[in-house]
């Protein structure tokens, strides 16, 4: 994914995503379109939003017409990888 790692600031509590998080994106026939600005570390997706102690759903994250996708994802020094889709 062509996404700076450093560019990555949790939209809930602000800090910087370091190892892994949940990132919004539009789906244009198979290519995401991730929106970074509304990124959730993984702590707060976690924790903080949907059920305590469950992967967010979508609709936790974002507002349905801002995306399609929310991709969960895994931050290191090489890149910002895709791990899964939740539609």
């Amino acid at each position: 994914m062509e996404l700076d790692p450093d560019a990555l600031t949790c939209s809930h509590c602000g800090e910087p995503i370091t190892d892994s998080g949940y990132l919004p994106a539009t789906d244009a026939s198979g290519t995401y379109q991730p929106i970074p600005e509304a990124a959730v570390c993984g702590a707060c997706g976690f924790n903080e939003l949907g059920m305590t102690g469950c992967a967010p759903e979508p609709t936790d994250v974002f507002d349905s017409d801002t995306a399609d996708v929310l991709l969960y994802v895994t931050v290191s020094d090489e890149g910002v990888e895709r791990v899964s889709v939740k539609e």
